[in-house]
């Protein structure tokens, strides 16, 4: 009685293990699998010298805006922005579908909570020019805009938000607002320091 008993409970755990081996992959990690982790690791975190930003965290529309942007030309387009190039011949391989689940599983990652890898010290003039010159859109907390479509900018590390207001100044990316491109580059550094020291969202 006892062996059959044995028997049947080995029996029972070689059909589950291979359920669960047969079991279908998450659609959104094999898409972020596929075509994100070379540059952006299995983490979403990124990898700076490959100007790959940290991603993790990022909200799913803001994501799936982003890529779609990049399928339209409306970003990357910039004949200097190779980064930007990458990023278009990805978007381009993705449908709808693909979009919309890769949003979801970034959207699930850990954010990074070690966002500040530039020598800005931060400061309380950094606090008052974000007041200023980017609350009213991106929030109090530069938590962003859904109903206007505008990021938060508490998920990415410094470097990357600085390539990116540079960018804006030169014309590789479309800013929301052409106003935002009037600010010193000592404003920038203020204002930059002082996002990165935010919290990051928690999951």
């Amino acid at each position: 009685m006892l062996n059959r008993l044995t028997v049947f409970l080995l029996m029972n755990v070689t059909v589950m293990a291979g359920a669960d081996k047969d079991a279908p992959e998450d659609p959104g990690l094999v898409v972020f699998r596929d075509h994100c982790t070379a540059c952006h690791l299995q983490t979403g975190m990124g990898i700076r010298e490959m100007n790959a930003p940290s991603i993790a965290g990022l909200p799913r529309w803001y994501v799936t805006d982003q890529l779609r942007k990049f399928r339209r030309d409306q970003r990357g387009f910039h004949k200097d922005d190779y980064s930007g190039h990458l990023m278009q011949a990805n978007a381009a391989a993705l449908d709808e579908k693909s979009i919309a689940f890769v949003g979801r599983h970034i959207e699930s990652l850990a954010p990074n909570q070690s966002r500040n890898t530039l020598p800005y010290p931060n400061t309380s003039a950094g606090k008052r020019l974000y007041q200023n010159k980017c609350m009213d859109c991106h929030g109090e907390q530069a938590e962003g805009k859904r109903s206007e479509r505008i990021p938060p900018m508490t998920s990415q590390q410094d470097w990357y938000l600085l390539r990116q207001m540079e960018n804006f100044q030169t014309d590789k990316r479309i800013h929301h607002e052409k106003a935002s491109t009037s600010i010193t580059e000592e404003e920038i550094r203020e204002i930059i320091a002082w996002i990165s020291q935010l919290d990051s969202p928690t999951k």
